[in-house]
Order: structure tokens, then C-alpha cells, then sequence
């Protein structure tokens, strides 16, 4: 069920936005800081008159937060989404409260009214009466950019309308400059902690390749045939569906796709039994694993409630707004990172970890002179791997998610405060930034299958070109 309703459109001022997320930041930063220290000091034990306060300051706290990231839409809304389905992101001492409530923004954010809507639909389309025999004013869905409301079209197709919220091209245009302002603000201070020049050029390149993804996901026209490109590639897997385009009733603020009906994520986590959910992981994790190894592309947004479960037991996938193309490159690095892992864990041999030692660094433009963050990161990088190292059954549990945060926040932690009073920020690798949504699926996608509780055989599932040829495994010790 959605939120509350408003008659405005989306607020695009810089500073209007810039302030409302200074009063959020005020209050959620220092939570973030204390997390990084490792001192979040929530009371111990459910009673007591402290327990209470602590437990109504972020109850508010949350309840803001949905509120004020709902209303704003856009980049606001998109963190807000990330932050209340990811294992890790939030102490574990918050993360309950934190998460039931900002689970909301993935389907009810707050929606406009349709006397706010509908100028942005007629106008892109033409009057409401001349392309649709029918349709609801009262959104189903809402979400980032846009909500989404049933209708019928003249032929009488089941449809989707997906309609741009007015003023949200300029708002998500209004955050990103406000976050180039905040890093050139910085710029001076991360030098005197010690980040050099590569580092900072690092968060610039990092930063285009966000500002560019999340602009492609104004353009309902990119999403559009982004959609029809991953229905024609995926059309000879029975078990997947996506939803057609309209596109002759489409635009670049509107799009009409096929209404398909489904439960939720969290539908099918809460009633359906093991073997269900294992198989619902089953078609997820092979479908990702195609898109990323034979496709050379995927959705890098793997958020819950964009995916729907029919009846007839296959999965829809929805929203293909932010697509990312894997480089030619990097899909050969990928693929001899895993390789060679698969390899070395197989083998066990010392010959086989050092050519994977040499090509992970070689394809993350590791500093082999600094061995303490070459091994920071060698870590991590066999961390996120693990379900495709491990032969069988891999159990996502919402405590593997929030490891590899944890290991993020520890390896931070190590290095900004080890060395110390005084942080120091140290030179980061820098990392070719087209990997820099494959971190996000990689989270996201985690977490969807922590929520489905689901085990996968994720080594089976790889392609055969990975497996084939393998060592034989080393004899237990």
C-alpha cells in the first residue's frame, strides 16, 4: 500500500536539497562515524529506561529519514532504498529498526497526485482518453523517479505507466552537483590527511561513472529499449520473463510495458518452504551469471522490488533504467580472476595463488609495493567469491552479506585509524572505476538472496568455459 500523497512536484532546488540532507546527515552521520570506529554505543539489553530512549531517538530518527528521502525523490530516495535491504550498511544494533522502515521506499514512497502527474503524461503522450481505454489515477507502485500506474490501452492490453515525477531530471541534477561541490570542498582536507593525487583523481572518475549511470535512468527511452534488448536475449529461458515495451505509446518520460501480476520478494521469502526459495535462487543466480559471462551486461540495480514471482512459478524482471555494458576488457579480467581463483582453490598449489595473486593485481591496478593493502583487497576480492569457490550448496545468510561490509568497515578502520590519532587517508589503488556497479550488484544481489534465505550452487551454475579443465581437487588434510 503506498504512502501518503502529495500535491507538489518534486523539489529541484540545490539548496533546498543540499539542506534538507544536511538536517538527515547531521543526524545520521555521526551513527555512520561511530560505526567506522566500531563504537556504536547502543544499550545492552531490551529494558530499561535507556533501551527505551535509544529505541524511540532512531524509531523518529527512521521514520524521518522515510519521510524526508521519499519526498525527495531521486538520488535521496535510491541511498535510502540501498540502505534498507543491505545486510551491513546499518550497525547491527540499528539495522532491524532501520530497515522495516525504510523497506517501504523499495514500493510505497510517498506518490504525487495525479492532478500532479498527469501534465507530465499528456504531455509527452497526448490526452489520457485518446491512447488508454481505461486507466487508474491512483499509482500501485512508487518509486526513485517514477510511479507506476494500471491502465488499459485502446486494444485492450494490460499495461503499466510508468510516469516521471515533474521536476526529478533537475533534482537528481541539483544532488550530483551538490556532490561534486562536497568533494571539491574536501579536496583540501583530504590532502592534509594524506590522500595524494591519485586518490583524489580516483573519487573523480568514480564519481563520472555514478553521474552517468544514474542520468541514463532519466531517459525512459534508453530503459525502454535497454527492456526489449534483455527480453529478445532472455526469450529462450522459459523461466524468466520481461515485460514488453509499448513503445509506440512510450516516451522519454513515460513508459508503457506489459502488466504482469506477481508476489513480492518478501511474499515469497515469508511463505514459500526451502526448496522453493532454493529454486527461485537457482533462476536468479543463473540468470545473473548469464549476464554477466555471455551477455557482457546487467541491471545494476538488484533491489527487491524489482522482481516479481507469477504464479506459473517463473521470475519477471522489472526496471532496466541503470544497464551497465561490460567493457570488453574487463569481462576478460573477470573472467581470469574467477578462473584462476577456481584454479588455485581447487589445486591448492602455491604455482596456481601466485598467478592469481599476479593477475588480480595486474587487473586492479594493485600497488604490489604496499603488500598490507594488496592484501586488504586480495582478502575481500576471495571473500565475494566464496559462493562460486565453494562446491555445493552456498547458504546466503544476512550474516555472509554483512561480513563483507564489515571487512569494508575493518580494512577502513585499520587503515584511516591505525596509524594514529590523527586519520590518514590512504592511496587508493585505482581501481578501473567500470567495477564500480559490479560492487553494487554484487551487494544488492547478496542481500536479495540473504532475503530468500536461499542455498545455490553457484560454482555449478558458472559456465562450463570457467569449470572446464580444472585441477583436481587437493586431498584433505
Amino acid at each position: 500500500m503506498l504512502s501518503r500523497m502529495s500535491d507538489t512536484k518534486v523539489g529541484s532546488s540545490r539548496l533546498g536539497r543540499l539542506t534538507r540532507l544536511g538536517w538527515l546527515g547531521g543526524r545520521a552521520l555521526p551513527t555512520a562515524w561511530k560505526q567506522l570506529k566500531g563504537v556504536v554505543d547502543a544499550p545492552e539489553g531490551g529494558r530499561g529506561r535507556a533501551a527505551e530512549r535509544f529505541a524511540k531517538k532512531h524509531a523518529d530518527l527512521a521514520d524521518k529519514a522515510f519521510r524526508t528521502l521519499g519526498d525527495m525523490k531521486g538520488v535521496a530516495l535510491k541511498v535510502g532504498q540501498m540502505i534498507s535491504y543491505m545486510d551491513g550498511v546499518v550497525p547491527p544494533e540499528l539495522s532491524g529498526l532501520y530497515q522495516d522502515v525504510l523497506s517501504r521506499l523499495q514500493h510505497a514512497a510517498p506518490a504525487l497526485r495525479w492532478s500532479a502527474i498527469r501534465p507530465v503524461l499528456e504531455a509527452e503522450i497526448g490526452p489520457v482518453e485518446r491512447t488508454f481505454a481505461s486507466f487508474e489515477e491512483a499509482p500501485f507502485a512508487a518509486a526513485s523517479i517514477g510511479q507506476v500506474h494500471r491502465a488499459v490501452l485502446r486494444d485492450g492490453a494490460a499495461v503499466a505507466v510508468k510516469i516521471q515525477y515533474p521536476g526529478v531530471d533537475r533534482a537528481m541534477r541539483s544532488d550530483l552537483k551538490n556532490a561534486e561541490l562536497f568533494q571539491t570542498m574536501a579536496t583540501p582536507f583530504m590532502s592534509v590527511i594524506g590522500a595524494g593525487k591519485a586518490t583524489r583523481k580516483y573519487m573523480r572518475e568514480v564519481m563520472a561513472e555514478v553521474q552517468a549511470r544514474l542520468l541514463e535512468e532519466l531517459d525512459y527511452e534508453r530503459e525502454a529499449a535497454m527492456q526489449e534488448r534483455f527480453r529478445a536475449l532472455l526469450a529462450g529461458d522459459a523461466e524468466v520473463r520481461v515485460p514488453r515495451v509499448f513503445t509506440a505509446s512510450s516516451s522519454r518520460k513515460v513508459l508503457v510495458s506489459e502488466l504482469i501480476v506477481g508476489r513480492s520478494l518478501q511474499d515469497v521469502a515469508d511463505a514459500d518452504d526451502q526448496a522453493a526459495r532454493d529454486r527461485y535462487g537457482r533462476i536468479l543466480t543463473r540468470t545473473l551469471l548469464h549476464c554477466l559471462h555471455v551477455l557482457g551486461l546487467f541491471n545494476a540495480d538488484p533491489h527487491p522490488g524489482n522482481y516479481l514471482f507469477p504464479g506459473d512459478g517463473s521470475v519477471c524482471l522489472l526496471d532496466f533504467g541503470c544497464v551497465k555494458e561490460i567493457p570488453g576488457w574487463m569481462r576478460d579480467d573477470m573472467e581470469r580472476n574467477l578462473r584462476l581463483a577456481l584454479a588455485a582453490t581447487r589445486s591448492g598449489a602455491d604455482a596456481d595463488w601466485t598467478a592469481f595473486d599476479r593477475q588480480l593485481g595486474r587487473a586492479l591496478r594493485l600497488d604490489a609495493l604496499d603488500p598490507q593493502l594488496f592484501r586488504i583487497y586480495r582478502e575481500f576480492y576471495l571473500y565475494v567469491l566464496r559462493p562460486a569457490l565453494t562446491e555445493g550448496p552456498f547458504d546466503f545468510t544476512s550474516a555472509y552479506t554483512r561480513e563483507s561490509f564489515d571487512r569494508v568497515f575493518e580494512a577502513v578502520r585499520d587503515q584511516v585509524f591505525g596509524k594514529g590519532v590523527m586519520p590518514r587517508v590512504p592511496e587508493v589503488p585505482p581501481i578501473p572505476p567500470d567495477y564500480t556497479f559490479l560492487n553494487r550488484v554484487q551487494w544488492g544481489f547478496y542481500s536479495i538472496l540473504a532475503i530468500l534465505r536461499a542455498q545455490v550452487d553457484w560454482h555449478a551454475l558458472l559456465p562450463a568455459t570457467l569449470r572446464d579443465g580444472l585441477p583436481e581437487a587437493a586431498p584433505a588434510r
